[in-house]
């Protein structure tokens, strides 16, 4: 993949990424065309080629600069376990995850062509879940978390959930859950992990 030279390529590789965040969040990934993307970035659709490759090129950019700041924040906070607690790391994902990115990464990881799919699964989600679980290993008591695998499936589905199913709540709750809701489901959600899978020393073991 190439990179920008100047001022004007940034701005042609910056709106080519702007389109394909938008189309592919919209539309199925076999429905958005190459000719698409360009017309709505406003370019010559060699562009597409010189800097991404090919349309799952840019796929894979567009998914890839929503998922690198999101990742990096998440790891960091793990990091500082036990100082901060899983309160924070909802708080944290709740806020600033967003919520394309949500649905962008479910709906292709289903729906995409299998090598897309493949993609997601082997380049993106899998490093992720295991980076996450390793942190997790290292701060969580040993010994007391009653099967680990599914304490850390239900984590998993907690942080996605509420997001992926924001508008769908929304509409049963008939208001919007703003920063609000969210910070007092963290603090819920993030104050139960923390009893369940942070027993003091003189609980028992499950």
């Amino acid at each position: 993949m190439q990179t920008p030279s100047s001022e004007k390529d940034t701005g042609a590789y910056d709106r080519l990424l702007e389109a394909g965040r938008h189309l592919f969040l919209h539309q199925e990934y076999q429905r958005v065309s190459i000719r698409r993307i360009a017309e709505r970035a406003g370019v010559n659709s060699a562009m597409i080629a010189y800097y991404f490759g090919d349309k799952s090129g840019l796929y894979r950019a567009v998914l890839l600069s929503y998922l690198g700041p999101v990742k990096s924040h998440v790891l960091e906070n793990l990091k500082q376990f036990p100082a901060t607690s899983f309160v924070d790391v909802f708080k944290y994902f709740y806020r600033f995850a967003p919520r394309e990115l949500i649905h962008l990464v479910i709906k292709n990881a289903l729906y995409a062509p299998d090598a897309q799919r493949q993609w997601l699964i082997d380049s993106v989600l899998r490093p992720l879940i295991l980076q996450v679980e390793q942190q997790l290993d290292q701060t969580l008591p040993d010994g007391k978390i009653h099967r680990p695998e599914q304490a850390r499936l239900m984590l998993q589905s907690l942080l996605v959930a509420p997001l992926l199913l924001q508008p769908i709540l929304e509409a049963v709750r008939q208001k919007p859950m703003d920063d609000d809701y969210f910070d007092d489901l963290a603090d819920f959600i993030g104050t139960l992990l923390d009893r369940a899978l942070r027993p003091s020393e003189g609980d028992p073991a499950t």
